[in-house]
C-alpha cells in the first residue's frame, strides 16, 4: 500500500497533479518539472540529478508533455482525496456516512446504503465500510467511463485515439477507426504486458543487486588488500630504516677505527716533538742567561757544560712521513651506497604496474 508521502511531489510537497515519469523513474508534477527546468540550464532530476532530455524545440513544456503520465498515481491521489473528505452521506448531506460505493465513488449512510443496493442500476455495486477501504482498492474499483460521454460505461478501446469509448461512440465517432477492441480484452492484454515487464524488471533488479554485491565484495577486498599492503610497506620501510641505522652505526665505528689508527701514531710523534722542543727551549734559555749574566771564569765552565748538553740533545725536527696516511673518506662510500639504493628504488618503481581490473 502506498504511504501518504508517496503520493506527494518532492518539489511542491503537495499531492501529485498530472504526475510525470522522469527518465530516472522519479515522479514530479507537470508544472513542477516545467518550473524546475526553467529555473536553471541543463536541469536534471532534483532527486538524483539524472538529466531530463530536451526536445528539439528546446521548450520545457514540450519536453514535459513528451514524458509519460503516471495515470495510476493520478487515480491513487484522486481516491485518497475522496477518502479524506468529510464522511458525510452524499444524499442526506448532514448525516455521517459509514459506507462507500466502490463503483459510484460516493459515500452513503446506512439508510441510503440499503436504498442504493435496491436500485436496479446499482444493486450489483460493491458497497463497503469506509474504514476498511484503501486508496488502492478504491482506485482499482473506479469504473471505466466513456471518454466522450463521461457518464456511460466504456465497453471498447480505440487504439488509434487511445480512448475508452462506449458502444454508441464506437458505432459513430470511431466507426472508421481500424483497431477498436473490447475494453476487457485490452485490459487483459495490458495486464499481461505489465506482468511480462514485471518479470523483466525483477530479473534485471536481481542481476543488478547481484552485480552490486559483487562490486561491494571487490571493494571490501581492495580495502583489505590496501591495509595489508600498507602494513607491508610500513614493515619494509621499518626494515630499511633499521638497515640504514645499522649501516650508519657500523660505518661510523669503522670510520672511527680507521682514523684512530692514523691518529695514535701522529699523537706519539707530536708528543716526542713537544718533548724535544721543551728541552731545546729550556737549554736555549740557560744559554741566553749565561751570556747575559755569567762571570767570565764561570762562562768558560758553563760553555763546555752547555756544549756537551746541547750535543747530547736530539735536535732533529724531521719526523717519519710514513706515519701520515690520508684516511679513506667514508662520505664517498656513503654517496656510492645512496646512488645504488636510488637506482634500485627507481627500478622497483618502474616495475610497479597498475593492477588489472577483473570482474
Amino acid at each position: 500500500m502506498a504511504e501518504p508521502h508517496e503520493r506527494e511531489c518532492a518539489v511542491c510537497t503537495n499531492d501529485f497533479t498530472t504526475p510525470k515519469i522522469l527518465p530516472c523513474g522519479h515522479l514530479l508534477c507537470r508544472e513542477c518539472v516545467i518550473s524546475w527546468m526553467d529555473s536553471k540550464a541543463d536541469a536534471g532530476c532534483p532527486l538524483c540529478r539524472c538529466p531530463i532530455v530536451e526536445q528539439s524545440d528546446g521548450s520545457s513544456s514540450a519536453t514535459v508533455d513528451a514524458l509519460p503520465t503516471d495515470f495510476v498515481m493520478e487515480a491513487l491521489v484522486e481516491s485518497a482525496r475522496v477518502l479524506s473528505k468529510d464522511h458525510l452521506c452524499c444524499v442526506c448531506e448532514d448525516v455521517r456516512a459509514d459506507f462507500i460505493c466502490m463503483q459510484c465513488q460516493v459515500m452513503l449512510c446506512s439508510a441510503c446504503t440499503k436504498a442504493h443496493k435496491k436500485l436496479p442500476v446499482s444493486r450489483n455495486h460493491d458497497v463497503e465500510s469506509v474504514s476498511t477501504v484503501t486508496p488502492e482498492r478504491l482506485a482499482a474499483s473506479r469504473p471505466a467511463l466513456c471518454a466522450d460521454h463521461g457518464d456511460k460505461q466504456a465497453e471498447y478501446f480505440c487504439r488509434e485515439h487511445r480512448l475508452a469509448v462506449c458502444s454508441a461512440c464506437k458505432a459513430n465517432k470511431h466507426k472508421v477507426c481500424r483497431e477498436t477492441n473490447y475494453l476487457d480484452n485490452e485490459i487483459q492484454s495490458a495486464q499481461n504486458s505489465l506482468i511480462d515487464l514485471t518479470k523483466i524488471l525483477v530479473e534485471a533488479e536481481q542481476k543488478l543487486e547481484q552485480a552490486i554485491g559483487q562490486v561491494t565484495s571487490r571493494l571490501q577486498e581492495v580495502d583489505v588488500s590496501e591495509q595489508e599492503d600498507m602494513a607491508q610497506v610500513n614493515k619494509a620501510c621499518y626494515r630499511l630504516h633499521k638497515l640504514v641505522e645499522d649501516f650508519r652505526k657500523n660505518l661510523k665505528e669503522k670510520t672511527c677505527t680507521s682514523h684512530l689508527k692514523i691518529r695514535n701514531p701522529l699523537c706519539d710523534v707530536k708528543t716526542d716533538l713537544c718533548n724535544r722542543l721543551g728541552k731545546v727551549t729550556s737549554h736555549k734559555h740557560i744559554v741566553t742567561q749565561a751570556l747575559a749574566v755569567s762571570p767570565r771564569p764561570a762562562l768558560i765552565h758553563m760553555t763546555q757544560a752547555l756544549t756537551d748538553r746541547v750535543n747530547s740533545l736530539d735536535l732533529r725536527s724531521d719526523w717519519q712521513q710514513e706515519v701520515w696516511v690520508k684516511p679513506v673518506s667514508s662520505a664517498e662510500s656513503c654517496k656510492i651506497v645512496v646512488r645504488w639504493i636510488q637506482q634500485e628504488l627507481l627500478m622497483l618503481e618502474k616495475q610497479w604496474t597498475e593492477p588489472e581490473v577483473i570482474f
